[in-house]
């Protein structure tokens, strides 16, 4: 039986959209333990998980989409969706499939199945998310060129996949740690013995595959991963950079000015703003 395509926010309790020139973007929150029986929708769909997590039952498939994961849903096809106990906080794309020209060079990422993860990933989420959140003028804008730059990155690496250079699985396994252990102050030499091979050719072949090098890899994995604590809770900006790993409070302001543009304190008042908006114009429409 055929299935009616349906928003990607049916079953979300809180979402914010923007529609821009090339792509509708959402922000959607999904409670814990909820079931998205099987269904479709009218565009294809880039994802990332920024905080808890669901799986997608998907083309005879099951993807584990954890926070700091992206994946693809194909346009028409039917999959199924189940929040964890954290519940599932992402950032939807969806590109117009009436623009030929956009759609053409990412056309095997959208078309296709796919379950991602770098570093990078997530903060391209995060400032789009901080965009929907504190918009003006140019927020439109600005969100259609991060969503191009996104897909642009992930087109690229499911084509580098697609021609024989994937990662040799003791790569991503290495990957797999720093995602895991990114705060114990892992060496490159025990990354390295972890996963049986030489220090030399593990910084070569990271680098040659995610772009980064290790340790800036890791510099952007503790960056966003204070990013979205900030989003998510009111600790202080000086315990959340401790929690992070950064030396001080000035160490995190540093480094976020110089990936995302902002300082913390001003990227937190920003999402607190939209927030205090969101629930104003909730309010009046409950009136």
């Amino acid at each position: 039986m055929r299935l009616l395509p349906v928003p990607i926010t049916m079953g979300s309790e809180r979402f914010t959209s923007l529609e821009a020139d090339s792509f509708r973007v959402t922000e959607a929150w999904f409670p814990p333990g909820r079931v998205l029986e099987p269904h479709t929708h009218d565009r294809a769909i880039f994802s990332v998980m920024l905080g808890g997590g669901l799986q997608t039952h998907i083309a005879q498939r099951t993807l584990a989409c954890d926070a700091g994961f992206a994946w693809t849903e194909p346009l028409g096809e039917k999959h199924a969706n189940y929040c964890g106990t954290q519940g599932a906080h992402l950032i939807v794309i969806q590109p117009d499939g009436a623009k030929d020209e956009l759609l053409r060079p990412v056309s095997r990422l959208v078309g296709e199945v796919h379950l991602l993860r770098q570093a990078h990933l997530t903060g391209y989420a995060l400032r789009i998310l901080a965009e929907l959140r504190d918009r003006d003028a140019f927020s439109a804008l600005s969100v259609e060129a991060l969503a191009t730059m996104l897909l642009a990155d992930s087109s690229r690496r499911a084509a580098r996949d697609g021609n024989g250079h994937r990662p040799p699985n003791w790569l991503l396994r290495a990957r797999d740690i720093l995602h895991a252990e990114w705060r114990v102050g892992l060496t490159v030499s025990h990354l390295a013995r972890t996963v049986g091979v030489n220090p030399m050719h593990l910084t070569r072949t990271f680098r040659r595959h995610y772009g980064h090098s290790i340790g800036s890899y890791v510099r952007a994995l503790r960056l966003e991963w204070a990013l979205g604590e900030l989003a998510a809770s009111d600790q202080p900006i000086s315990h959340v950079a401790c929690a992070a790993g950064f030396s001080d409070q000035s160490h995190f302001t540093r480094e976020c000015k110089k990936r995302h543009g902002v300082t913390p304190g001003l990227y937190r008042s920003r999402l607190h703003a939209r927030d205090v908006s969101v629930c104003r114009e909730h309010a009046d429409a409950a009136d």
